[in-house]
């Protein structure tokens, strides 16, 4: 079934459904989002993911597959199940609306393919797959990788630039962290993993909340050099203002 928007294809079977993208060739089954259906076209995600985001290829081209999991002390005795509040309100759900919103809005963000449910009772699982971003590495390894000499001032306006462009849409990301975001070989910086991110009145407030938390994710990885690129890249943020 398609839904009003005209732009996705919806697929209920009993308990479970899934969203995608017509652009993207994906077999309408929610198979695709079991690691296990790509035999040897699949590979962990090294970093980040909670252990549970694959690198895929398929027939509609290659994408990163995440299966939603909880952190902090919850995770110890419940991994991956949420409360149900209806279709549209699952995590998987909300994202893909999401991100098809910024990527029409021409946000440095991935296209997302498809998301699902399944759910069993009271509670449900969920997963989402976004088409790949080629040759790029999260900020922490760029960083990590770049000489304590060398001149961040370029990849700290790019940064800003992405992140204020995102606020200036009225999007608010849950987790701006140094791994949320991806740098290729052009210098440009693409924001990624929008669970729990919501479309919200930007106040000078909720971009401070997004800015610290990226602040804080910096001092964590590199304490010196991480502060030094978080200044350069608030400098450059607030001159877009």
């Amino acid at each position: 079934m398609t839904d009003t928007l005209g732009q996705v294809v919806r697929v209920k079977a009993g308990n479970s459904g899934m969203l995608y993208d017509p652009a993207f060739a994906i077999a309408p089954d929610l198979r695709v989002f079991k690691p296990g259906f790509y035999a040897d076209r699949v590979q962990p995600v090294s970093a980040g993911g909670r252990n549970a985001a694959w690198f895929v290829h398929d027939q509609w081209g290659y994408g990163v597959l995440r299966q939603y999991r909880r952190g902090g002390l919850v995770a110890r005795f419940n991994k991956s199940h949420y409360v149900w509040n209806g279709a549209e309100n699952t995590r998987s759900f909300a994202e893909f609306r999401l991100l098809q919103y910024m990527h029409a809005q021409g946000l440095p963000v991935p296209k997302v393919v498809a998301a699902s449910y399944e759910r069993s009772w009271c509670f449900y699982r969920a997963a989402l797959i976004t088409q790949t971003l080629p040759n790029t590495k999260p900020l922490a390894s760029v960083l990590q990788d770049m000489p304590a000499t060398a001149d961040i001032s370029a990849l700290a306006q790019a940064c800003a630039h992405s992140i204020f462009l995102m606020h200036r849409a009225n999007v608010w990301h849950a987790d701006l962290n140094a791994f949320n975001i991806l740098v290729d070989t052009d210098n440009k910086a693409w924001l990624i993993d929008f669970d729990k991110g919501r479309q919200l009145v930007m106040t000078a407030s909720l971009c401070d909340d997004n800015l610290n938390r990226l602040k804080r994710s910096l001092e964590k990885v590199l304490p010196q050099q991480g502060l030094v690129f978080w200044e350069d890249l608030h400098r450059f943020y607030t001159k877009n203002q």
